[in-house]
């Protein structure tokens, strides 16, 4: 009897952890999605105006000429390329101080993107007409046209501060984008047109809305054909870059993958999503102003988490483009909070040059161009904006002919070529080993670039290396034939982080799960669990007489 019960008590327990080992399971899948998400899965197809870089929020007007010359050259000096200056609409606008700006910036050799945003003194409330808006934008482009190739139109209108204390809207706001958008490619027809950087909220209207929200809400009210870029504002508030929370309801560097999402599920993942501010505030300790409504970190903590934010940018989102880190130093009263951001005395030159890697191509695609200081071409190669790279001719006898080596960081590696009717191979080296993803020859391991069918023309992504260890790799690509065919477009970089935890972790798992069963199934035999439920009947009919 006592090894009956024995056995059902057995059984129930092995029963259990077999039930636990597969809840387990999929919570180890669980925690592997919550640790990649954002990574994108495969190569990255082209994105325009991608790549993570870090560019500056300033406030230049504050300075006279000398000043403004001193601290153009102190941004100059840290690397950075790329500043983003306010100019704020208004029917007295002031086009000599805009001048003034526009010539110091190209003196000092930085590019200026211009953030056309509302008038400060009616509180930022959009024009009862767009047009006169866009009249203004138009005359800009005109004006700078020949130096500015990016404008971002409008800030943070997912908020009734910045849209004259009014309940927001953004089928508004996308018809003062669209107008503005038309009016600028008539004058400047290679301008670049950012959307608004959306602040990072969690409410739901009608005053403030959050930032997916109302960027969904854009591309249902047809916004989508404006902007080329859109924009997000990802600070760090209370918690480092590796917080990989991602939650409309959380506010954290995270938070760009929220937007992100909202354009790849609107068909717009072939446009890069930039960061119109972002960073961690760093108040003094002896801070005696309004406190920070952007969380507080210390001065060491500013410095680590600037750093590390944008490798993370740079490893794992090759959808990102532009990041201006909030700011070089704030027009603001004393008190303003927004001081804390300051970079100026705190990242000094060599930490910011530091996070600049022009010479290493991150996760992303790359087009063939003798331009990107990743790609070092050796031979008679020629190059186009449209095609790409073109082999040069090589001698008959000869097997190999021009050669391109590529440096990268990431995992995986594909070329984008040319596949038609023409007889080409690309043979590849990964830091001086076959490329694994290839087949071989008894010259090394070659991609054929010859299509299947003979009236096939197409690009295409074919993947030349897989599953290396993070790091830095070099890749050597050396031509045989094909040329004038212009057989090389591209490359692309991917970051995949390994799962072998989450796969060694489901093998041990479903082992323990199966091992399990077996051990409840013997004991279920011990157990005579149908004398047991016999029992259990007699003494409930008994209770049943009983009353």
């Amino acid at each position: 009897m006592a090894q009956t019960k024995r056995a059902r008590i057995l059984t129930l327990l092995w029963m259990a952890i077999a039930g636990l080992a597969l809840l387990a399971i999929g919570a180890v899948w669980q925690r592997q999605t919550y640790l990649t998400r954002g990574i994108p899965d495969g190569l990255p197809p082209p994105i325009a105006h991608a790549g993570a870089q870090t560019g500056l929020n300033v406030a230049l007007n504050q300075y006279d000429d000398a000043a403004l010359a001193e601290n153009l050259a102190q941004i100059a000096e840290t690397g950075v390329q790329f500043i983003k200056q306010p100019f704020y609409f208004s029917p007295e606008f002031d086009w000599a101080e805009a001048d003034r700006l526009a010539l110091a910036a190209s003196e000092q050799g930085l590019t200026l993107v211009p953030l056309l945003d509302g008038n400060p003194a009616n509180n930022f409330a959009p024009p009862a007409d767009p047009n006169e808006f866009a009249r203004w934008a138009g005359e800009f482009a005109r004006r700078y046209g020949s130096q500015i190739r990016y404008y971002i139109i409008w800030d943070e209108p997912n908020l009734t501060t910045h849209w004259g204390n009014q309940p927001v809207n953004p089928a508004e706001y996308a018809a003062l984008l669209t107008a503005v958008a038309q009016t600028i490619r008539a004058t400047d027809p290679d301008a670049v047109i950012v959307a608004a950087p959306l602040a990072p909220t969690i409410e739901t209207g009608p005053d403030n809305l959050a930032d997916p929200l109302y960027l969904q809400e854009m591309y249902e009210a047809g916004a989508a054909d404006a902007f080329d870029v859109a924009a997000a504002k990802p600070y760090g508030f209370h918690t480092g870059p590796d917080d990989r929370e991602v939650d409309i309801n959380t506010t954290n560097f995270s938070r760009a993958i929220l937007l992100r999402e909202v354009m790849e599920r609107n068909g717009d993942g072939g446009k890069a999503l930039w960061t119109g501010n972002w960073g961690w505030n760093a108040l003094p300790d002896d801070w005696a102003g309004r406190p920070s409504i952007w969380g507080d970190v210390s001065a060491e903590e500013q410095a680590a988490y600037t750093r590390a934010a944008l490798e993370r940018a740079q490893k794992e989102w090759p959808w990102m483009g532009l990041m201006f880190l909030e700011n070089w130093e704030p027009d603001a009263a004393t008190d303003d909070p927004v001081w804390g951001f300051s970079v100026k005395e705190r990242l000094d030159v060599e930490t910011l040059a530091n996070i600049q890697s022009p010479n290493i191509a991150f996760p992303g695609f790359y087009f063939a161009t003798p331009d990107d200081p990743a790609q070092v071409y050796e031979g008679g190669w020629r190059f186009s904006p449209e095609f790409g790279a073109d082999m040069s001719p090589q001698p008959e006898e000869a097997v190999f002919g021009d050669k391109v080596t590529f440096t990268f960081w990431g995992t995986d590696l594909g070329l984008r070529v040319r596949r038609a009717n023409y007889r080409a191979r690309l043979y590849v080296t990964i830091d001086g080993r076959p490329a694994n993803a290839l087949p071989r020859d008894e010259y090394g391991t070659m991609l054929v670039l010859t299509s299947p069918l003979k009236e096939d023309d197409y690009l295409a992504i074919e993947p030349v290396a897989q599953n290396l260890e993070p790091g830095v790799h070099t890749a050597v690509i050396v031509g045989s034939r094909g040329w004038d065919q212009w057989a090389l477009n591209g490359f692309s970089v991917a970051y995949h982080p390994t799962d072998r935890w989450a796969v060694w972790a489901t093998w041990g798992l479903l082992g323990m799960a199966v091992l399990s069963l077996i051990l409840a199934m013997r004991s279920w035999r011990r157990a005579d669990w149908s004398g047991w439920f016999r029992q259990m009947g007699q003494r409930y009919g008994a209770l049943d007489n009983g009353v």
